[in-house]
């Protein structure tokens, strides 16, 4: 062996010195990098009235957390997300692609959601502790990217407390990034909140709106223990915001605020192609970060949710993903504004050891900032309503339509949707185009011939 010389040994151990501190320095910065990610808060509410909210402008609900949060932050009014139906919006937030894309399209059929490149995984991948909670229904939590958490505790979570994911957060805040899936089974049914959010209202007192002109007593109730399940939500939410704060994170803390599908009292909603079933606001808060104050009634999709977080968290978004993130229209960067949205309608249930998007879907749309045009590809029928399609109809009328039908509504003078003007000579070329459009949309993206 060649001997060394003093000149080698101190040219040797300078460089040795050299790249400790490179290494060093290496292992602060990636720290560094880490520290500064964000904790995410994914706050999604089940079964919720897009308009009940006081951010939205309610002044009859008890929203004070979720109004707090958003007024810290920036809130997109006009969001849609990709089906009127937990199950297949649950799994588009999970994979960031559209039910057609990632076969899950139905809340009761065969196949669960294929976990790669999932939000979870990601993010487990990129050092977050991932933690579910409430509605999921994509089988084994730790195979979907989830390190923490039960899943399937929708029935109990937030009813019946937060005590395991407050655990958790002992366990993990302030020590690496977390993201928690905050999906519990409120506002959805059973609708029977305990009596200190019931006595926030007054039953007799509960306004009607002027376009319902049904059973005015019944809207009440109904509306009464909507009103005080949302309250409940919002409670819930208002317990973690200040388990957060007692461990001293949320201010590294960002939350995200969307429905799974709407619900509303006397219009048709979830598992419909109408508004209420198929729109819900969208906020984005964190302190420093996010700029507080802002709203947007942009057309954005939920699907714009799954790049959003990864980018704010630091990941690469998949090529997969169907959606684009929000960030740069947050920081005021230039960004592609769409100016149409589409999506596609589902029954319940998938046909039968013949599960494909193709043969089940029953709608197609495209809404406008001004226009929502509606393509019927299946006879909507109510009695198919308890085993295929449920359609929420509560205190209206079903909507019944033959396949080939097409609606359209003027969403500036008609915002709920109750003045078709399908078949108005006027508008015969505006439906043609409208109709060449969502097919040529359902092409695009993948969809298969009808």
């Amino acid at each position: 062996m060649k001997h060394l010389n003093h000149r080698s040994i101190r040219t040797f151990v300078a460089c040795l010195t050299a790249s400790v501190a490179f290494f060093a320095v290496a292992a602060e910065a990636a720290e560094a990098a880490e520290a500064e990610r964000p904790n995410v808060v994914f706050i999604i509410s089940d079964d919720h009235d897009f308009e009940h909210l006081g951010f939205m402008g309610n002044r009859t609900v008890h929203t004070p957390t979720l109004d707090r949060l958003a007024e810290a932050g920036t809130v997109f009014t006009h969001a849609h997300l990709p089906m009127s139906r937990c199950h297949p919006t649950l799994a588009s937030f999970l994979s960031g692609r559209w039910p057609h894309q990632s076969g899950i399209y139905y809340n009761y059929g065969p196949r669960q959601l294929d976990p790669k490149n999932s939000l979870p995984n990601l993010l487990k991948k990129a050092g977050y502790a991932t933690y579910v909670e409430g509605k999921y229904w994509e089988g084994d939590p730790r195979e979907m990217g989830f390190t923490h958490g039960k899943g399937k505790t929708a029935k109990t979570f937030v009813r019946k407390g937060q005590d395991d994911l407050f655990a958790f957060l002992d366990d993990v805040a302030g020590r690496q990034p977390f993201f928690v899936w905050w999906a519990p089974l409120i506002p959805h049914t059973p609708h029977n909140p305990p009596a200190k959010y019931q006595k926030l209202f007054d039953a007799e007192k509960v306004p009607i709106p002027e376009w319902f002109k049904g059973d005015k007593e019944a809207f009440r109730q109904r509306e009464f223990k909507s009103l005080a399940m949302e309250a409940w939500l919002d409670d819930g939410v208002n317990q973690l915001v200040e388990k957060l704060d007692g461990r001293g994170v949320l201010k590294q803390t960002m939350f995200v605020f969307l429905i799974d599908n709407g619900w509303c009292n006397g219009l048709v909603s979830k598992g419909s192609p109408f508004e209420k079933g198929v729109r819900t606001p969208i906020f984005l808060t964190l302190p420093g970060e996010i700029q507080a104050g802002q709203r947007f009634d942009h057309l954005v999709s939920t699907l714009d949710v799954y790049p959003t977080i990864l980018d704010y968290a630091g990941v690469k978004v998949p090529e997969t993903a169907a959606g684009r993130s929000l960030r740069p229209i947050v920081e005021g960067r230039p960004a592609e504004i769409r100016d149409v949205l589409y999506g596609a309608i589902y029954p319940a249930f998938a046909t039968k050891n013949d599960a494909r998007p193709e043969r089940d879907v029953y709608a197609l749309y495209a809404r406008t900032k001004k226009w929502k045009y509606i393509l019927f590809t299946q006879d909507v029928r109510q009695t198919g309503n308890g085993n295929y399609f449920r359609v929420q109809s509560i205190l209206t009328d079903y909507p019944e339509r033959d396949r080939g039908q097409q609606d359209l509504y003027d969403l500036e003078s008609d915002p709920h949707e109750l003045n078709n003007l399908a078949s108005k000579p006027e508008h015969r070329e505006q439906l043609e185009q409208f109709k060449r459009d969502v097919l040529a949309w359902w092409q695009e993206t993948g969809g298969k011939p009808l």
